[in-house]
């Protein structure tokens, strides 16, 4: 956090964090037991390389404000407020990975929200939307 002027002068402790990162690959899975092992719960469907789907990228903007007043000789107050998300954007955070055993010979598949989270390749979780908390400090 760094202090920046405002408008009337005095200096507020103020900090941005932008974030950015692609979507994270994963497997494909059939849902069935293919290969005879008794697992069916990571068995990839027929000709599917690992790490062939793609989840959702991540976007999102943080910031913090802040406010220093003096009280007495001795005594500080900070006012905090901060957001997270302030974009408010949907970051999902999981993808429904099982296609079935008959997916088909195109592997580079993606998470889509149109779809709903029951349905291969829907999206199951998001991270929280936009948050702010607001905060005190006494310092004496």
């Amino acid at each position: 956090m760094r202090d920046t002027p405002s408008s009337c002068g005095r200096l507020i402790p103020a900090g941005q964090c932008p974030e950015f990162r692609g979507g994270h690959p994963f497997n494909l899975l059939s849902g069935a037991d293919l290969n005879g092992d008794n697992h069916f719960t990571n068995d990839r469907p027929p000709g599917a390389p690992r790490n062939s789907g793609l989840g959702p990228d991540y976007l999102t903007f943080d910031l913090r404000l802040g406010r220093v007043l003096k009280i007495g000789e001795r005594g500080t107050l900070r006012l905090i407020a901060e957001g997270f998300n302030m974009t408010n954007r949907s970051n999902f955070a999981r993808v429904n990975n099982i296609v079935g055993a008959t997916f088909g010979s195109l592997f580079n598949a993606h998470g889509t929200a149109s779809l709903s989270p029951s349905q291969p390749l829907g999206f199951t979780a998001a991270l929280p939307k936009r948050e702010i908390q607001l905060g005190l400090r006494f310092e004496f």
